[in-house]
């Protein structure tokens, strides 16, 4: 860098006005961009960081403004001269923030007003014209806690840079609460100064190889799309959506584990794994995505704060004959090769390619791939005496690619994601290649035999080798949170002989049932909902959720052999968790599905039948329910809370408190607990249950609805490869365990069971000891019921 010196001369601002400085080639390629799409806002980058410490607004701005002054990127503009794009250096620039006070905010509230405000921020454009391309907004809560809302452009910022600013902004503030300067090195580079030297290097012929890679690399490039669900508009409006699975960690420590053993990176595992799963879409053996990468390979660049990165292409070969272990080798073969001749700007590779500009679609690559350690570069948190800062997830800016896949490493675990083009694709789409590309991760544990996790899995006494103290090798509770469960676990007849009826529940409504087999088995009731308030979880996979209902199972009963009984959708978890407890090596006689569809039965109609189906359920639905409710069977508030909108508006809770319409404690019960179960619901979505040649009974309510569009196994004929014995039972779905359905149940599961010879070591259930001391008693539960 020493040959630029004459060049920074040359370009420091006088007196009159601003420094100029040559634009790089991507800033130039981002400038065209935004100008063709004025109104677009995708190329914003938006943060958010939730502080922690004595704060106030003003203490904010002014660390703000130091930052603003201490990196130029942070107050340049652009200007379009004769000579080309040109970055303009402010010698001054003053920072306002934005302030919205949550304070008086109750916490619903609060999140919600923060939710709104910071979407708008990211989907708020910048001129092209502006003097600055940065805005922040600071939102209270309280005077030790708030968020601070940061939205770049593309054009002055990225991730690395992001990470220098939350350390200095933690550094300033608490500097300025000690009352003295921070201790900051000293600023060598800026952005400018690395286009002019950027510059310098690109004409040098240091990158001579480099470009003869990258020409044999794209020779006879074809572009590599995802087809949608509709055309492609003419011209893109960057309507995107980011849909996200959190990742149970011991997978996590699995990749990882199997990347070692590879002699790869996490990336080439995540990212072979994605290309198998777009060649299953796709049928293409050839996929490419783009990547993006720092080209801070320098000590000196490592403080630039600006845009230093550069994208390339990922070309993966995915035979349909070949191992995910080749596509992961050589996914780690093309990332070294991409590493190692890294500076030949992404523009130059789109005249390699020999693409025409095309505004209706990404330039070259359609499907992009990101890995992110940390948003912060240092941990998930920076702190700095007593001030704190912490990332949230990002708000979608807009989407950039048509199908933009990226793995971010968060506290609770890593989370896989995909941002899609909603003009392209829909949500339920863009849910299946995530729950795709997650099911391919799940086999990465099988590519080599050395690799350490399968060591772990195979060695006698080995951690995941078994459960050890009732915790399965999945999910995502903690030691903690199982103990809560683990109270209120529910144990009926329990010196009845037999293996027990162990039932995943969302309310105590087993009584009846407990009574009618009483003579034959215990029953164990393990409630499903969580405890406290509804609140929001993020998206997992069925697999993972049910995983932790397998602890629970353990938990209160260590060792087989079981029988798993499960409503509603809670029947297709006791399914999955059967599944899971034999791959562990454990018995499963029987499994007992109350009124539960099979997943996928629904999604896998042509679309005209999935509508004229939902027509004719809610045809049948609402006038039945209205004139049980107007005869007294059900409450009012009971008939209103089953339509999501009358729940959003919180219409029936009014009425039922001032007294227009009334309620029973039943439904109220069932009404707290159904935010859990419309969770549960939405992930059950993305699940297609595999083949199960297992004991299956199923019990059918006797008013559901009956033809084309309704099997009578409730789908589950083409999961189970045995002939499912399939039940009705008086009663509607809600009521399906009253006294009527309970005898109906108790009689049939009596028959069915009495043939079942369970092994006698472990027929008479887990030894006394084994049992958490904590269960509820026979009367506690009993004072626990409805009516």
């Amino acid at each position: 860098m020493n040959g630029i010196a004459a060049n920074i001369a040359a370009a420091q601002q006088s007196e009159a006005g601003p420094a100029l400085f040559p634009a790089t080639a991507c800033q130039v390629r981002l400038w065209h961009e935004q100008k063709v799409s004025p109104s677009a806002s995708a190329l914003n980058i938006a943060f958010r960081l939730q502080l922690s410490g004595p704060l106030n607004a003003a203490s904010i701005e002014r660390v703000l403004g130091n930052l603003v002054a201490r990196h130029e990127i942070l107050r340049t503009g652009f200007l379009m001269t004769g000579a080309g794009l040109r970055q303009q250096v402010w010698s001054h620039a003053s920072v306002r923030l934005e302030v919205i006070d949550l304070t008086g905010f109750e916490e619903q509230a609060a999140v919600a007003q923060a939710e709104r405000v910071g979407g708008e921020q990211a989907r708020t454009p910048f001129e092209l014209s502006s003097a600055s391309f940065f805005r922040a907004v600071w939102l209270p809560r309280s005077n030790t806690q708030g968020e601070l809302q940061l939205t770049f452009h593309s054009l002055v910022m990225d991730g690395w840079s992001f990470a220098i600013l939350v350390r200095e902004l933690v550094e300033g503030l608490a500097a300025l609460r000690a009352s003295h300067e921070p201790e900051f090195p000293e600023v060598d580079l800026h952005y400018g100064d690395y286009a002019l030297w950027k510059g310098e290097f690109l004409s040098s012929g240091a990158l001579d190889r480099a470009r003869d890679h990258w020409r044999q690399e794209l020779e006879d490039f074809c572009r590599f799309d995802v087809p949608g669900d509709r055309p492609r508009p003419q011209e893109r409006r960057f309507q995107g959506v980011i849909r996200s699975i959190l990742l149970p960690v011991v997978l996590g420590d699995r990749l990882i584990a199997a990347a070692k053993a590879q002699g790869v990176t996490l990336f080439s595992v995540a990212a072979a794994s994605l290309a198998t799963m777009l060649r299953t879409e796709t049928g293409q053996t050839r996929v490419a995505m783009s990547t993006q990468m720092s080209v801070r390979d320098q000590q000196e660049l490592e403080s630039v704060v600006g845009p230093l990165i550069n994208t390339v292409i990922l070309r993966i070969d995915v035979p349909e004959s070949g191992s995910l272990a080749a596509v992961i080798a050589q996914c780690g073969t093309k990332l070294s090769e991409a590493i190692e001749h890294l500076h030949v700007p992404f523009e130059e590779m789109i005249e390699m390619a020999g693409e025409v500009s095309d505004i209706s679609r990404p330039p070259l690559c359609s499907v992009n791939f990101a890995l992110q350690q940390s948003f912060v570069g240092m941990g998930d948190e920076v702190r700095r005496n007593d001030f704190g800062a912490t990332t949230s997830p990002s708000f979608n800016a807009g989407a950039l690619y048509d199908l933009n896949f990226f793995m971010v490493r968060r506290p609770e675990g890593w989370r896989i994601s995909c941002e899609g083009d909603t003009d392209l694709y829909d949500v339920e789409t863009i849910d299946r290649y995530l729950a795709s590309w997650r099911e391919v991760l799940e086999t990465v544990e099988l590519l080599d035999e050395r690799s350490p996790a399968s060591a772990d899995r195979s060695a006698p006494g080995g951690e995941t080798a078994k459960v050890a103290g009732g915790v399965g090798a999945s999910g995502f509770m903690s030691q903690a949170e199982l103990a809560a469960k683990a109270r209120n676990i529910v144990r009926f007849n329990e010196n009845a002989p037999g293996t027990p009826v162990i039932a995943l529940n969302n309310t105590a409504v087993l009584y009846g049932l407990a009574q009618q087999i009483a003579a034959d088995r215990p029953l164990i009731d393990i409630p499903m909902v969580p405890e406290g308030a509804p609140r929001e979880f993020p998206q997992r996979a069925f697999q993972d959720i049910t995983a932790d209902a397998v602890r629970l199972i353990r938990l209160a009963r260590p060792r087989g052999p079981y029988i798993l009984m499960g409503h509603c959708v809670l029947g297709a978890m006791s399914l999955e968790a059967a599944h899971q407890l034999r791959r562990e090596g454990e018995t499963v006689e029987l499994v007992i599905l109350v009124d539960s569809w099979c997943p996928g039965y629904r999604e896998s109609m042509p679309w005209y039948d999935r509508q004229l189906r939902k027509m004719q359920v809610r045809a049948d639905n609402i006038p039945r329910d209205f004139r049980k409710a107007m005869r007294g069977e059900i409450s009012m508030v009971g008939f209103l809370k089953q339509y999501r909108a009358v729940r959003w508006l919180r219409v029936a809770d009014l009425a039922l408190r001032l007294g227009l319409i009334k309620g029973s404690a039943t439904e109220h019960m069932i009404s707290e607990n159904r935010w859990y179960i419309e969770y549960l619901l939405a992930q059950q979505t993305r699940y297609r249950p595999a083949l199960y040649d297992g004991d299956v009974q199923i019990f059918r309510s006797d008013q559901a609805l009956r033809g084309r569009l309704f099997a009578w196994d409730l789908g589950w004929g083409r999961v189970v490869t045995g002939k499912p014995v399939v039940t009705p039972v008086p009663g509607m779905h809600d009521q399906i365990f009253r006294a009527a359905g309970a005898a109906v149940i108790g009689k049939q599961l009596r028959e069915r069971l009495s043939g079942i010879q369970a092994n006698t070591e472990t027929e008479a259930g887990p030894d006394r000891e084994d049992a958490p001391a904590a269960f509820m008693s026979r009367a506690e539960a009993c004072d626990r019921l409805p009516g």
